[in-house]
């Protein structure tokens, strides 16, 4: 009877302790949800296509000239740094980001037709490159270590639209009008997707919708029968963009 309990004791103690050790390994193999919360910064790199619609209603407007407008289209890399801080309530997470960088945009396209002379038009317009900075919101769902966003935000850049016309024929003779403005004020409305391949860093790929408004170019004709003459050229730029970046979390 002794031995019958010994042994009945000892098998218990042996189911036990292989339970346990069982399920000890168990526990350390399951990884805790990644947490999104906190700071982070990293870099971009991406490429940019844009559309402006020029109007030229003042200098072509000078009787007997007509209003004319024409499209440039503009495209380039884009390069920059970013830098934000995020809050995360069970799946939602919700942001601030700024981001800072170059907008390497470059595009020129000519007035298109001819005057009432029957002259070609010569004036062109143009878009250039500059610096940009943006502060957006974003909102996202987290499946673990996968984010799916969107953001919305104001941007201002000091890249450029301008115009140039240098008149040597017809009534206007031997005239010039030059002018160029920063784009300045704009806002985006993007969406994109990160992922965290380790505890610090992250992945990401980002589309964004940026628009800038329209931008009024004003200058005086040099020269000419209509030297001194004001004009204001009306100009806007749109574009997409396509980015992926590389995310550190503090």
């Amino acid at each position: 009877m002794k031995t019958n309990t010994m042994t009945g004791a000892f098998i218990l103690a042996g189911i036990g302790f292989f339970t346990t050790a069982n399920a000890a390994p168990a526990a350390t193999e399951e990884q805790p949800p990644f947490d999104w919360s906190g700071a982070y910064a990293g870099i971009h790199i991406g490429y940019g296509w844009g559309d402006s619609d020029f109007t030229d209603s003042e200098y072509n407007g000078a009787p007997p000239y007509p209003t004319v407008g024409w499209g440039v289209d503009s495209d380039g890399l884009i390069t920059g740094i970013n830098a934000g801080y995020n809050w995360q309530r069970d799946h939602m997470i919700f942001g601030l980001e700024g981001e800072i960088g170059r907008l390497n945009l470059s595009g020129s396209a000519a007035q298109p037709g001819t005057d009432p002379y029957g002259i070609p038009y010569d004036a062109s317009g143009t878009v250039d490159k500059g610096w940009y900075g943006g502060l957006s919101a974003r909102l996202g769902y987290a499946w673990d270590r996968t984010l799916l966003y969107a953001k919305a935000g104001v941007l201002y850049s000091n890249a450029r639209s301008g115009f140039k016309d240098t008149c040597t024929a017809g009534p206007c003779g031997n005239s010039t009008a030059s002018a160029s403005k920063r784009i300045g004020w704009g806002y985006q409305l993007g969406a994109g997707v990160e992922h965290a391949m380790t505890k610090r860093w992250t992945i990401k790929a980002e589309y964004a919708y940026l628009d800038f408004g329209t931008t009024t170019i004003s200058g005086n004709i040099i020269g000419g029968a209509f030297g001194g003459k004001p004009y204001d050229i009306r100009s806007d730029l749109s574009m997409h963009t396509v980015k992926i970046g590389l995310n550190y979390q503090f």
